[in-house]
């Protein structure tokens, strides 16, 4: 998978590091070397991800990313802010700005890399549905759908663990403002998103009763569970499990012992985005409607009516032909042997 990918940084050493390094894996690499000419490259080039710095003079990495999220036109391009501040609450500023995530210096490429294609691949479905949304703007049909940044957002979770404490812990974390629901068992897990209109799941792969990146790859394949958001907790190192969870489409990771606050915040993360992408589908399927029925009688319309007897005709017409074909297959016809001959007349 390749991808524009813009880097923001002031030192120009780190910008070319980061360029070798992406060029070397075929991403097409922007850069740019302040805030402002950020915000000026984003209009001028459209990335598909930017690879921002925190620590930068006149506009920090903080300021840049509030104003990329807040704009609806680049509301939806992902954000990694790759700096040397490791404090957990920098992680929890950088979040709370509507960053997607937050990589420590000196960044482990292939942590980098399946962090990009990830968000990359995320992106790339939201633009389908923002390219169909506009369509649908274009005929007058729908307003635009709003930004990610949605206040306090709330949701149904789903907490998938198997320790009482570790349960406990994140349900008194995360109860204030949502329903919190948990299970410890695969099959109970499979069963309850089947039946569940959840917002948000959270996996842990540490899980002793069975294999938590094989759930995950489960979840994926539901109906149900294909549009959710998983955010799955991963002990501090295991960059293996890490990666392959990326890469099978998780959206979102903690690595252990869990910061409280860098939780919230990554949930409140999670739920803006489905909520931005469940107003995409469904602005979607107005257009799609609207499109194709009256809005007085809500009958519909003439295109509608014409298109479908189209589609009927098509339907008897092939009827008809397979009955003609069956019929002349069965016809039998009796040939009389060459010696007989009719009597002269009947008695």
């Amino acid at each position: 998978m390749t991808a524009r990918v813009l880097v923001v940084d002031d030192i120009l050493s780190n910008v070319k590091l980061l360029e070798a390094k992406l060029t070397a894996e075929y991403f097409e690499v922007v850069s740019a070397f302040n805030g402002l000419e950020c915000l000026a490259k984003i209009d001028e080039t459209a990335p598909d991800i930017v690879l921002l710095d925190v620590m930068m003079p006149g506009m920090d990495g903080f300021e840049v990313c509030r104003r990329i999220k807040n704009n609806p036109k680049t509301a939806h391009i992902p954000v990694v802010m790759v700096t040397a501040l490791d404090q957990p609450s920098d992680r929890v500023a950088g979040l709370e700005a509507g960053a997607d995530d937050f990589l420590t210096k000196p960044v482990d490429d292939a942590a980098l890399f399946a962090r990009v294609r990830s968000l990359v691949r995320l992106k790339m479905m939201t633009d389908e549905l923002r390219m169909r949304e506009t369509t649908g703007q274009n005929m007058g049909l729908i307003d635009p759908a709003t930004t990610l940044m949605d206040a306090n957002p709330t949701g149904r979770l789903l907490i998938i663990e198997d320790r009482p404490e570790s349960v406990a812990w994140f349900s008194q974390a995360l109860a204030p403002g949502h329903e919190v629901a948990s299970v410890d068992t695969f099959e109970e897990a499979l069963v309850r998103v089947r039946g569940g209109d959840y917002d948000l799941i959270v996996v842990s792969l540490g899980m002793r009763g069975f294999d938590g990146l094989r759930l995950c790859s489960q979840l994926r394949s539901l109906p149900e569970g294909r549009n959710v958001p998983i955010l799955v907790v991963v002990a501090d190192g295991d960059r293996r499990k890490l990666n392959q969870a990326l890469e099978m489409g998780v959206n979102d990771y903690l690595t252990r012992p869990v910061d409280k606050n860098e939780l919230v915040a990554r949930v409140r993360t999670q739920l803006r985005k489905k909520r931005y992408q469940d107003r995409l589908r469904h602005n979607v399927q107005l257009s799609l409607e609207m499109a194709i029925t009256d809005q007085l009688t809500g009958l519909h319309n003439r295109r509608y009516m014409a298109r479908h007897l189209d589609n009927l005709v098509s339907v008897v017409s092939a009827s008809s032909d397979r009955r003609a074909a069956t019929r002349r297959r069965g016809r039998r016809y009796i040939t009389m042997p060459a010696s007989w001959s009719a009597p002269a007349s009947c008695p």
